[in-house]
């Protein structure tokens, strides 16, 4: 199954319990780019660009998970090493639950389900993560871009 179609299925078992949001990021087959693709997109130089070669590529995966758009600037894919995909569990406590290795090789939704399935568990159960590693903040906050000038993502569909 693809990672497209792993992802709608975390999303459809999860959705309800869990807020999902894909972030799209720089594009990893720009035919301009160092590992070009079969596709015809060039790299966008503008978020008006990126915001259409995004809205694209959600059409085209018949992808339904709410998709936000990290800006030219690739503030949100510096910010969490994203690229080319990765996937993250951001906690109710605003730090990170889970973070995936680079993909594609590092790209495992089944892990992600089970990161999913422990933070659920343990706000259910009101418990602290045991026998895991110290969890990390979850990228700058809206704050922290403010003062620095810097944007996060913005949605796209």
């Amino acid at each position: 199954m693809s990672s497209a179609g792993q992802l709608s299925d975390l999303y459809a078992e999860f959705s309800k319990d869990v807020q999902f949001f894909l972030v799209y990021c720089r594009e990893a087959h720009a035919i301009d780019g160092k590992n070009p693709g079969s596709k015809p997109v060039e790299d966008p130089i503008s978020d008006a660009e990126r915001r259409s070669v995004a809205k694209k590529f959600v059409a085209d995966m018949n992808l339904e998970i709410p998709t936000l758009l990290d800006g030219v600037d690739d503030a949100v894919g510096k910010a969490y090493a994203s690229h080319p995909d990765r996937l993250y569990l951001i906690g109710k406590d605003g730090l990170v639950a889970y973070a995936g290795d680079r993909g594609p090789s590092g790209f495992e939704p089944r892990e992600l389900a089970e990161a999913i399935e422990d933070e659920l568990f343990r706000i259910e159960a009101k418990q602290p993560a045991k026998d895991k590693p110290a969890k990390k903040k979850a990228g700058k906050t809206t704050s922290d871009r403010k003062k620095s000038g810097k944007k996060g993502p913005s949605y796209i569909r």
